[in-house]
């Protein structure tokens, strides 16, 4: 869970992200890369370039059907983490890993 800034900085708003970033990347670094997670039911019913539907949402400690939207990529500032969730399920995890693969085109 990210608290994720308003544009303009007004206030945050509490938001599943998943860390991108290796730990050996970002150690001595201030941000975490993320990728966000919504809850929104368009993205999960007809998912866009870049978005990949979490099958597993509910073991992740997830409350509603949820997508990771690589189209959304950030930077994070560490100090916004707020708490951590389960790992995500390795199917869903292979199939982001080949969306970032597409994504980079690595």
């Amino acid at each position: 869970m990210v608290n994720v800034p308003f544009t303009g900085h007004a206030g945050t708003k509490p938001r599943p992200a998943l860390v991108l970033s290796s730990e050996a990347f970002h150690r001595k670094l201030p941000a975490l890369i993320v990728c966000p997670i919504s809850s929104q039911p368009q993205f999960y019913n007809r998912p866009g370039g870049g978005d990949h539907p979490l099958r597993h949402w509910k073991s992740v400690g997830l409350r509603h059907p949820s997508t990771a939207r690589l189209s959304n990529l950030m930077a994070v500032e560490k100090r916004l983490i707020k708490r951590t969730l389960a790992p995500v399920h390795a199917d869903d995890l292979a199939l982001i890993e080949q969306g970032l693969r597409e994504v980079f085109s690595l």
